[in-house]
């Protein structure tokens, strides 16, 4: 029984002579065989091998995981949200307030530089310049004068938060959207810089700011941020303080603690690195 007489039932109910499937049949065996042979694999030595392949789908799951790629050898270990190498990701998140050396930094609109600005406000870190300023003021007497009791202290640190969130958010992020200023620290590291070369370094960016085109211009943004914020906290601070030679020295002091800060980011995540760095 030849395969059209088993299909007599199927072309017979459909209404198609058997005469008119026969001269149907080699037209439709031709096309099966050449779409087989398409499917079939080309041997490497073939003169059609030269031929790019056609885009094909990628289905490795780290294809997606281009940024957390390292730019050096070892693993890109985070402590405490900061990069402690010693490798780096190549490219650097948009929050991220270190650029390390080798990291691609994200553009920043304007609009981003206001939400990074409150992202700085939400790290640990920033306790830290608060309380060395709350408890230098307090033992020494110094403006705001809240008082030498506990009370007193609590007082002072509060300011001093509220002082320092002002700060970034006008430096940080209203006054860099401004002047079209990057709010972030780009890092030396280690290599063949000294730790001279590298300590001046950071301190220089407490001057001299990366514009969004990346050429350094004089630190608008940042130096009009501690003034500003300085000048807004006589609104706030007790009555025996509410002077102009008040704001103008919690000014230098800023000015002066923000170019130590810039030490801490340097060289912080380096000593973070000897705790918690890990090869592999």
């Amino acid at each position: 029984m030849s395969i059209f007489d088993s299909m007599r039932p199927l072309y017979s109910r459909m209404g198609i002579p058997r005469s008119h499937l026969l001269s149907r049949a080699a037209p439709l065996l031709v096309s099966a065989v050449f779409m087989c042979a398409l499917s079939l694999p080309c041997p490497a030595d073939d003169a059609a091998s030269g031929l790019p392949n056609a885009p094909q789908p990628n289905t490795d799951p780290a294809h997606d995981k281009t940024p957390t790629q390292t730019t050096g050898r070892g693993r890109d270990n985070t402590v405490f949200g900061v990069h402690v190498g010693p490798g780096y990701p190549l490219e650097a998140g948009k929050w991220d307030i270190i650029i390390n050396p080798g990291e691609q930094p994200q553009p920043l609109t304007a609009k981003d530089k206001v939400l990074f600005a409150a992202h700085e406000q939400v790290q640990p870190y920033v306790v830290f310049p608060a309380l060395v300023s709350d408890v230098f003021g307090y033992v020494r007497g110094e403006d705001p004068k809240y008082g030498t009791d506990l009370g007193g202290f609590g007082e002072r640190f509060g300011a001093a938060m509220l002082r320092g969130a002002n700060d970034r958010l006008t430096g940080d992020g209203l006054f860099a959207a401004l002047f079209h200023q990057d709010p972030r620290f780009y890092r030396e590291g280690q290599g063949n810089d000294s730790i001279l070369h590298r300590g001046l370094s950071a301190a220089r960016q407490t001057f001299l700011r990366r514009n969004d085109d990346g050429q350094e211009r004089i630190n608008a943004s940042g130096i009009l941020g501690h003034a500003v914020a300085n000048f807004v906290a006589l609104a706030y601070y007790p009555s025996v303080s509410q002077h102009a030679s008040v704001a103008a020295r919690g000014f230098g002091i800023a000015v002066a603690a923000d170019a130590g800060s810039k030490q801490f980011l340097e060289f912080g995540p380096d000593l973070l690195g000897l705790v918690f760095r890990r090869n592999r």
